[in-house]
C-alpha cells in the first residue's frame, strides 16, 4: 500500500502548480503511504512486524533517516495530532450588515506534502524492503508443505 500511494504521488509534474483540492488529494496519498509504512513496523495483535535485522538489512544512514522521518510523521502527525507538529490557522473576521455585526470563523490547516521531494527515495527504499521480505519468505518456505492461508474478517468462523 505504501509503494502504491507513493507511486501515485510520482504522477505529479514538479513544475505544475497544484490547486488546493489537488494538493489535498495527494496529501491523502502521502498520509496513506505513511500509515501503511508505519504499520509494517508496529505491533499489531496476531501479526508480525518488520525488523531490519530479521530481513537481513542494514539501512544506510540516509535510509535510516528516511525511515525515522516516516515513523515520526505517522506517530506525531498522521495517526495522532501532536500540537508541536501542527500548523493550524484559526481567525475571525467581523462583518456588518443592516446594523448587525457577525463574527465569521475561518479555520485552515497545513495540507503541504512533507515527502514529495523524497518520493523517489521512498520508492527505492520500499522496493528494497519488499525485496528483502520476499527473500526471507522464499527461504522460509523451502522444503515445507504447500500452504494456503487466508485471514478474512468478513468470513464466518
Amino acid at each position: 500500500m505504501a509503494l502504491s500511494a507513493i507511486d501515485f504521488m510520482c504522477e505529479l509534474d514538479e513544475d505544475r502548480r497544484l490547486t488546493r483540492v489537488e494538493r489535498r488529494r495527494y496529501r491523502c496519498f502521502e498520509d496513506a503511504a505513511v500509515i501503511a509504512y508505519g504499520r509494517a513496523f508496529s505491533n499489531a495483535e496476531g501479526l508480525p512486524f518488520l525488523v531490519f535485522k530479521h530481513m537481513g538489512i542494514k539501512p544506510t544512514p540516509d535510509e535510516k533517516e528516511l525511515h525515522d522521518r516516516l515513523i515520526e510523521r505517522r506517530r506525531k502527525v498522521v495517526a495522532h495530532s501532536d500540537a508541536d507538529r501542527q500548523r493550524i490557522l484559526f481567525a475571525t473576521e467581523e462583518f456588518e450588515t443592516d446594523n448587525n455585526t457577525f463574527m465569521i470563523p475561518h479555520f485552515d490547516f497545513d495540507d503541504a506534502l512533507a515527502f514529495y521531494s523524497d518520493r523517489l527515495r521512498i520508492m527505492e527504499w520500499l522496493r528494497r524492503l519488499i525485496q528483502a521480505v520476499c527473500a526471507v519468505l522464499f527461504n522460509q518456505v523451502q522444503g515445507v508443505s504447500p500452504t494456503h492461508f487466508v485471514r478474512d474478517h468478513t468470513l464466518p468462523g
